[in-house]
């Protein structure tokens, strides 16, 4: 039963078309969740540091950078779900596997 499992396991792996595709989502959430991240570090410090003397354009200016951070936060929420998702869907996938041949086995 061992060696049907990890021909079982082998076999899933050998499929290229679906696991590519979880692979690249994995991907693309975790750089989301970074540069989101980053995007939104980057856009609060700027909005802090405006200070062209005329308070209306400060003003102005610094609610720009703080719906650009709110974006960037929002980036990152997105892509972390991405992320965990095709992740844990990648684990969850070799967990039945591994509970179908047990279940088999008894």
């Amino acid at each position: 039963m061992t060696d049907d499992f990890q021909q079982a396991v082998e076999d899933m792996r050998k499929k290229k078309g679906k696991t590519d595709r979880d692979r690249v989502y994995e991907i693309l959430g975790l750089i989301l969740l970074v540069g989101g991240s980053v995007l939104a570090f980057i856009a609060y410090f700027v909005a802090g540091s405006q200070n062209s003397g005329d308070l209306a354009i400060d003003n102005l200016e610094h609610n720009e950078h703080v719906i650009l951070a709110i974006f960037g936060l929002t980036l990152s929420i997105v892509g972390g779900f991405v992320y965990l998702r095709y992740s844990i869907g990648r684990f969850l996938r070799f967990w039945l596997l591994r509970q179908i041949y047990e279940s088999q086995s008894k």
